[in-house]
């Protein structure tokens, strides 16, 4: 087990965002979380890596998380490889030559070796995430948290960074996602999550969850979802 959540509650002044939510996940799992906005969803990988204080509940994981944002967070004013290699200098302690090989060795696995030295303003929407991917990747974490990772990207475009994604769960990596792309949950994912009003409402592997759906909640989600 890599991850255990306990009862985790999260109130934003009246507002219940998160409801004794419990959670495990063993190492190298991809988990898809699925729901509707407002769900709790994102305040919930908030939660894991510390951005957000839960309210009550208790979270334990081995080793670091890595996020990835809906909006990519980089540093404008520093190159792609510059991004990739600034916290593993400062947190990490590596020497720049290390962090360099490290950096190159991500950007070419999201296949952007040769914008290394471009700034974000020079590169696009979808290559900006594969970026802020490979900057995640850098700091070895254990688990890799996305946040809607596609959201902001256009649809010509999605496909690339669900390539990067793919890759990493071939390569074993333990993956919390949180997205709306139905047809990645459904063929990545070990196991899916489906969250409504702040509580995770069902759970299970892909094909129960999608074939297979027990609550109305669920029925509906997935009928607006096609409709999309």
């Amino acid at each position: 087990m890599i991850l255990k959540i306990e009862n985790l509650s999260k109130s934003f002044a009246d507002n219940e965002v998160l409801k004794d939510v419990s959670l495990t996940m063993d190492k190298g799992e991809i988990i898809a979380v699925i729901g509707s906005s407002g769900s709790g969803k994102s305040t919930m990988l908030r939660c894991i890596n510390g951005l957000v204080t839960p309210t009550s509940g208790k979270i334990e994981y081995e080793g670091r998380t890595g996020m990835v944002f809906q909006h990519f967070n980089l540093f404008p004013h520093m190159t792609c490889l510059q991004n990739i290699t600034y916290a593993q200098v400062k947190v990490l302690k590596r020497s720049k030559e290390e962090a360099r090989r490290k950096a190159e060795e991500l950007l070419s696995l999201v296949g952007l070796l040769d914008q290394a030295n471009k700034y974000p303003s020079q590169i696009s929407g979808g290559q900006k995430q594969r970026i802020a991917i490979a900057r995640a990747l850098a700091m070895d974490p254990e688990i890799m948290l996305f946040d809607e990772a596609t959201s902001a990207l256009d649809p010509e475009i999605t496909g690339e960074v669900l390539t990067v994604m793919k890759k990493l769960a071939e390569k074993h990596m333990s993956m919390l996602v949180v997205t709306h792309e139905m047809g990645f949950a459904r063929e990545v994912s070990d196991r899916v999550l489906f969250m409504s009003e702040g509580k995770i409402l069902e759970e299970g592997a892909p094909n129960e969850i999608f074939e297979d759906p027990k609550s109305s909640e669920l029925k509906s989600f997935l009928k607006s979802m096609i409709r999309l």
